[in-house]
């Protein structure tokens, strides 16, 4: 394993992080909520509504499981390209000898 590679899975592990555990708040006058995930709403946690202060939570698991698979798949085929280019390079390095 190359050590672009590893650089390519710290990174995207880090992004997968961060897509899952991003939160979006709105304020709206009579729902004030925080949305979770990224690029799918995976969880909703509502904070007001018009009936007055709220406490709840509404997860969407097959929303994450998807999401998760989204940037794993980034992961996966990133890490295909680097080692497959990788390994073209070491082939151009050593050719074979004609005949």
């Amino acid at each position: 394993m190359s050590s672009l590679t590893l650089v390519w899975i710290i990174f995207c592990v880090v992004l997968t992080l961060f897509g899952v555990g991003w939160g979006m708040r709105y304020d709206w006058p009579d729902f004030v909520h925080i949305d979770y995930g990224f690029p799918l709403k995976w969880a909703t946690h509502t904070l007001v509504t018009i009936a007055g202060p709220a406490n709840t939570w509404t997860v969407d698991i097959p929303s994450l499981l998807i999401d998760i698979a989204i940037w794993q798949t980034a992961l996966v085929l990133g890490t295909f390209f680097i080692e497959l280019k990788s390994i073209r390079a070491r082939r151009d390095l050593n050719p074979r000898p004609p005949g």
